[in-house]
């Protein structure tokens, strides 16, 4: 879920439930004890799904998990407080409604939950910074200053402040700026996720090898 060093914006999934209407609440590093129903329900399904039928292939994993979920949900006593040893489909026989999935989505919609993000900034020699891991052009006259850049989500630009003083606006780069049917923006979401595990898993070789290269 987490997204490649050196990234300012959220991880792909996260930007795509957002989008969605959905909050996610992300779990401080190594404290699983703060979701601890779904850490519980990972090791059940490991320990008497995958590691029972060990799938071979992507759609072997598919039955096995829909054959699962079935069983667990309206076979297995569950021992929760609130289900009372009973399955989940019996504790609770009736759910609440899903909302529909919309029909147009606006993809750039999680910009406005980071409106006023502030981040902090040296601009180099080529009178540049990094923003969210792309390259932005500030004044070389500014080489070696440190600035401070402001998100503004209406007009999807960063601002450009030094010394307290508004003296640019960066249009942000990547966004998709129009709206797309859902079909699209799952497919927009997949390259999205998909290049940040490509960069996140260069990253890890690369400490890896550095790390063990050392003497």
């Amino acid at each position: 879920m987490g997204s490649p060093h050196g990234s300012d914006f959220p991880a792909a999934l996260i930007r795509f439930a957002t989008c969605l209407g959905i909050q996610i609440q992300v779990c401080d590093p190594h404290h699983p004890q703060q979701n601890g129903f779904v850490e519980r329900y990972n090791r059940t399904y490991q320990q008497e799904c995958l590691a029972l039928d060990r799938p071979a292939t992507l759609e072997q994993a598919r039955e096995v998990t829909e054959t699962f979920g079935m069983h667990y949900n309206t076979q297995r006593p569950h021992q929760g407080l609130s289900c009372g040893n009973r399955p989940p489909r019996t504790a609770f026989p009736a759910l609440p409604a899903l909302p529909a999935v919309p029909q147009t989505i606006d993809p750039d919609r999680w910009l406005q939950d980071l409106d006023g993000l502030h981040l902090e900034r040296k601009v180099d020699r080529n009178g540049t910074v990094s923003i969210d891991l792309k390259r932005y052009y500030i004044s070389a006259q500014l080489k070696g200053h440190r600035v401070v850049l402001r998100l503004d989500a209406q007009s999807r630009s960063m601002q450009v402040i030094e010394e307290q003083k508004a003296i640019k606006s960066l249009v942000l780069k990547g966004l998709m700026n129009q709206t797309l049917s859902f079909e699209q923006f799952l497919v927009h979401m997949q390259r999205q996720a998909r290049a940040q595990e490509r960069l996140r898993s260069m990253q890890e070789r690369k400490y890896r090898t550095g790390k063990f290269a050392t003497p």
